[in-house]
């Protein structure tokens, strides 16, 4: 799979060879090495490269290995970056749901609670079991909202992480 390589500054062919070729190999091996950079790379002057110039750079012996990136790593990148992003904006509408949830049960609990709610109800059986049936479930949306956040960071953090590796094997 080619890498790409960036020109930084006019150039030549032999000039970018000091930046494509690997010191272990000389004479035919490099001359090789930069006829095939010529072949992948027809739309190219190489006598006048300019700056911004992206080359294709084969992997191939007599090249530096970490001549270039990789054609897929770019996108990738992006990629990841605008997920990253997407999955920070979700997160913390996520929280600020649970947040506002959070506020609409510490209210309802607190008319619950009132001295005012008490008078009303009275002594009444039936509501006093639908008030602790309230309270139960407030309480277990309470676990459910901490459990979506815990469960979304992980989430999050799984799919950041698959993408590192997988930009990893692109190169």
């Amino acid at each position: 799979m080619p890498r790409t390589f960036t020109v930084k500054n006019e150039t030549t062919l032999q000039s970018l060879g000091t930046a494509l070729l690997d010191a272990r190999f000389g004479g035919a091996q490099a001359e090789a090495a930069m006829e095939q950079v010529k072949a992948l790379n027809p739309h190219v002057d190489f006598q006048r490269i300019a700056p911004g110039t992206v080359l294709f750079v084969p992997e191939t012996t007599g090249l530096k290995a970490t001549a270039g990136t990789s054609a897929q790593s770019a996108p990738l990148d992006e990629f990841r970056a605008l997920l990253s992003g997407a999955l920070g904006d979700a997160a913390g509408r996520l929280k600020e749901g649970n947040a506002a949830r959070a506020a609409g049960r510490a209210d309802l609990a607190a008319a619950l609670k009132s001295t005012a709610f008490k008078r009303v109800v009275g002594e009444d059986r039936d509501i006093a079991a639908q008030v602790t049936e309230a309270q139960e479930a407030m309480a277990s949306e309470e676990r459910d909202d901490k459990q979506a956040e815990e469960n979304f960071a992980a989430v999050s953090k799984a799919t950041l992480a698959a993408l590192t590796q997988l930009r990893k094997l692109a190169g």
